[in-house]
C-alpha cells in the first residue's frame, strides 16, 4: 500500500484554502457592494421625497 507524499497533500491543501478563499473574498465584496447599493438608493429616495416637498411648498406660495 502506498502512502500519499507529502507534497502531494500540501498542494491539494494549498489550492483548498486558496479557492475557499477566493470564494470568502467574491462573497465579502459582492456583500459590500450590495450594501453601498442600498444606502446610495435610500440616500436619493430620501433627497428625491425632499425635493418634492419643497417643490410644492414653494409652488403653494406662489399661487
Amino acid at each position: 500500500m502506498d502512502s500519499p507524499d507529502v507534497s502531494d497533500l500540501v498542494t491539494s491543501a494549498g489550492l483548498i484554502g486558496l479557492v475557499i478563499g477566493l470564494v470568502v473574498y467574491l462573497a465579502i465584496l459582492a456583500l459590500m457592494l450590495w450594501i453601498g447599493y442600498l444606502i446610495i438608493k435610500s440616500a436619493v429616495r430620501n433627497g428625491l421625497r425632499e425635493h418634492t416637498l419643497w417643490l410644492e411648498s414653494r409652488r403653494g406660495m406662489l399661487r
